[in-house]
């Protein structure tokens, strides 16, 4: 052989496994990033309760009265109060209306079976706007994934967290774009729906724990708490 002909098979060598290399790149990263939702994130660290850019929800939910005095914020963390032998929760709810974008929340569970704590978009009526990231309040560390639309369930997703979310503070996350929603628990893709979603329709991010009529409704014997670090939106 030549040592053009070398010379040129190294060459086709190397462009192929650029190629190769740039392709995966490519595949890694469509679960990290969508051009969608590339806008300039905020963080709310909870220095304080901004109840410029916060609700405190004062409603029933469920089983439980979502009281405002259940709403505090202390050291920098927000925390809301599962009170015992109640079944009284907490809801904080952003003033502003959005859409595309990526939300993400760091928080330590309380410990109150029976209950929930979700991380959430929504807007009424129920069943037509919605995307939940909902955790049992358990040890157990059950994680649901759901979209809503068109007046009903679309897509849901029951799986395990693989860890205690109630002893520690751990990063639940979801990126919404226009072709798919994403969702990561630590920076860990856990999975994508590419449909069943709302369209580009404002909604509001929410925050809350509280007990379900679907749930038993046993209130805990000790005061509990859900404890959020900092949202990102």
């Amino acid at each position: 052989m030549k040592p053009s002909q070398v010379i040129l098979i190294i060459i086709l060598g190397c462009l192929l496994i650029g190629i190769m290399v740039y392709i995966y790149r490519i595949n890694l990263s469509a679960h990290d990033s969508n051009p969608e939702i590339k806008r300039q994130m905020r963080q709310e660290n909870f220095d304080l309760l901004d109840q410029k850019s916060w609700l405190v929800s004062d409603k029933t939910l469920g089983r439980s009265w979502l009281n405002p005095e259940n709403i505090e914020v202390l050291d920098g963390i927000l925390k809301i109060r599962m009170p015992s032998n109640t079944l009284e929760g907490g809801e904080i709810v952003n003033r502003e209306a959005v859409t595309y974008g990526s939300y993400a929340s760091r928080m330590k569970l309380p410990e109150a079976p029976s209950s929930i704590t979700g991380f959430f978009l929504y807007a009424p009526p129920d069943y037509f706007y919605e995307i939940d990231i909902e955790i049992h309040n358990t040890k157990e560390g059950k994680l649901l994934l759901t979209t809503y639309a068109n007046g009903e369930v679309q897509n849901e997703y029951v799986g395990k967290l693989g860890f205690d979310p109630t002893s520690d503070f751990h990063t639940y996350r979801f990126d919404y774009a226009a072709d798919r929603v994403a969702f990561y628990v630590d920076n860990k893709f856990i999975l994508e729906w590419q449909d069943g979603f709302p369209a580009e329709y404002p909604m509001q991010l929410m925050v809350n724990s509280w007990y379900p009529n679907w749930l038993e409704g046993t209130p805990t014997t000790e005061d509990q708490f859900l404890l959020v670090d900092w949202v990102q939106y």
